[in-house]
Order: structure tokens, then sequence, then C-alpha cells
């Protein structure tokens, strides 16, 4: 866990002056979010908390939201 933390560390301190030294808050906005879920599943995958499945969620979105069902077999 240590090194996992270590490494985020040394990514966002080479990453995020140079981010914000050109005023680029978009990019920034975009690598934040992106680096936070990344970090969160990292930091989960080495506790052993079980990753949900994005699947899933795809999944319910298709069939109940949008209304499309599958063809059954």
């Amino acid at each position: 866990m240590i090194f996992l933390i270590l490494i985020y560390a040394l990514i966002a301190v080479l990453s995020v002056p140079g981010l914000i030294k050109r005023k680029e808050w978009r990019e920034f906005a975009a690598f934040s979010v992106l680096y936070i879920i990344g970090f969160v599943l990292g930091l989960m995958y080495v506790l052993d908390i079980p990753i949900p499945s994005p699947m899933k969620g795809l999944q319910h979105f298709i069939t109940e939201i949008l209304g499309i069902k599958y063809p059954e077999y």
C-alpha cells in the first residue's frame, strides 16, 4: 500500500505543477478525475476489496433506463 501511495504521489508531483503553471484548468480537472478514479481502484485492489463490475451498471442502464431488452435464447 505504501508503494501505491508513493507512486501516485510521484506522478502528482511531476504532473500537477506544469498544468497549474500553464493554467490548463480543463486538463487539470480531467487529470484529477481520472487520477482519483485510478487511485481508488488501485487502493481497493491492494486492500482486497472486491471491485464492482462496470458491466452490471451498463446492463442496468441499457435494460432499465433505455428500455432495450436482450433477446432470450
